[in-house]
């Protein structure tokens, strides 16, 4: 996992967010599935604009400058896999 690597941990941060979900939904979801990254409310949908209208949820993984390096739309279905493309983008970095 992310936060088991320091170098990806230092260096990539995971966030979520919630399209056109309220700050209160999105606080149960984290609970109840145990996220262990931020969640983001998008109450008015921009953020869902600006990162091309993925699908909901969406994770956007970005440099701690604010540099978008990926997005993904909906149900991480192979976590592994995703973590596998994470490390092989952090490389590139």
């Amino acid at each position: 996992m992310i936060e088991d690597d320091p170098a990806l941990a230092k260096d990539i941060k995971l966030i979520g967010i919630g399209i056109a979900d309220s700050k209160k939904k999105v606080e149960a979801f984290k609970t109840n599935f145990r996220v262990p990254f931020p969640l983001f409310p998008d109450e008015k949908g921009d953020i869902f604009m600006v990162v091309g209208k993925p699908s909901t949820p969406t994770m956007v993984m970005t440099t701690p400058s604010g540099k978008v390096l990926m997005s993904h739309g909906g149900v991480i279905k192979d976590f592994d896999g995703l973590v596998k493309e994470i490390r092989e983008i952090h490389k590139k970095q």
